[in-house]
C-alpha cells in the first residue's frame, strides 16, 4: 500500500510540474508576442481523428495487442539474458508487483480498486502526458521546425520529417523503456512505447494512447489480482 501511495504522489507531482512548466512557457511566449493559449491541446489533449469512440476502441485494441506480444517477448528477453549470464530473478519491478499481489491476497476489494486506479489509470495518463505529449511531441515538432527552416525544397523537408519522426519514436521509446530499470522487460516496454507514439501520430490525440497504456497496465493488474486471489500462480 505504501508503494502505491508513493507512486500516486510521484505521479501527482510530475503532473503538476509538467503543466506548470507548460503554462510558464506559454506565459513567456505571450510576453514575447507570439499569442499562445493556455489550453492543453498542444500536448495532445484533443479530439482523436475519427471521434472519441473510434479512438478509444483503437486504444483498447493496441493495449490488448501489446500485452499479448509482451509474453513471448519477455520470455525471449529472459532467455537471451540467461545465455549472456545476466541475472533476471531480481528486478526493480519485482517489489511493486509482489507487493500488489500480496496486498490483494490480504485485502482484495481495497487493493484491487486502488491498484486499478493508480497503476491502471493515473499512472498511464501522467506517463503519456510526459513521454508522448511532451517529450516525443516536443522532439518531433522541434525537428520539423528546424528542418523547415534549414531545407529549401518540399521533398527534402518531407524526407527530413520522416527521419525526425523515426528518430523521435526510437529515442523517446528507448528512454521510456530504460526508466523501468528492468532488462527483462525492456524490449516489451520499448514495443509498447513505439506503438503509443504511432497511435498518437495516427490519431492526432493523446486520448487513444492513454487508453492503450491504461489497457496494458490494467491487464497486468488483472493478472496480479488473479494470482493474489489464488486463481493461478504467476511470475509477472
Amino acid at each position: 500500500m505504501r508503494t502505491l501511495l508513493l507512486v500516486l504522489v510521484q505521479n501527482a507531482l510530475l503532473l503538476v510540474a509538467t503543466v506548470v512548466v507548460f503554462w510558464a512557457g506559454v506565459f513567456v511566449l505571450n510576453r514575447l508576442g507570439f499569442g499562445r493559449g493556455y489550453g492543453l491541446s498542444p500536448l495532445g489533449f484533443a479530439r482523436p481523428e475519427g471521434g472519441f469512440p473510434a479512438g478509444i476502441g483503437l486504444g483498447v485494441l493496441v493495449g490488448v495487442g501489446a500485452i499479448l506480444v509482451s509474453f513471448p517477448v519477455n520470455l525471449l528477453s529472459v532467455w537471451v539474458l540467461e545465455l549472456a549470464g545476466r541475472p533476471v530473478d531480481s528486478t526493480s519491478q519485482e517489489p511493486l508487483m509482489r507487493g500488489i499481489e500480496s496486498w490483494i491476497s490480504e485485502s482484495p476489494l481495497t487493493a484491487i480498486v486502488a491498484s486499478f486506479l493508480i497503476v491502471g489509470l493515473v499512472g498511464p495518463a501522467v506517463e503519456e502526458l510526459v513521454f508522448r505529449g511532451v517529450l516525443f511531441n516536443g522532439l518531433y515538432r522541434l525537428g520539423r521546425a528546424v528542418g523547415g527552416r534549414v531545407l529549401s525544397d518540399e521533398t527534402s523537408r518531407k524526407a527530413a520529417g520522416r527521419v525526425m519522426l523515426m528518430l523521435s519514436v526510437v529515442v523517446t521509446s528507448a528512454f521510456f523503456a530504460s526508466l523501468h530499470l528492468d532488462p527483462a522487460i525492456f524490449l516489451a516496454i520499448f514495443i509498447l512505447a513505439v506503438s503509443l507514439c504511432v497511435l498518437y501520430v495516427r490519431t492526432g490525440s493523446l486520448i487513444p494512447s492513454i487508453v492503450a497504456h491504461a489497457t496494458f497496465n490494467s491487464l497486468t493488474v488483472a493478472i496480479l489480482a488473479l494470482s493474489g486471489l489464488g486463481v493461478f500462480p504467476t511470475s509477472v
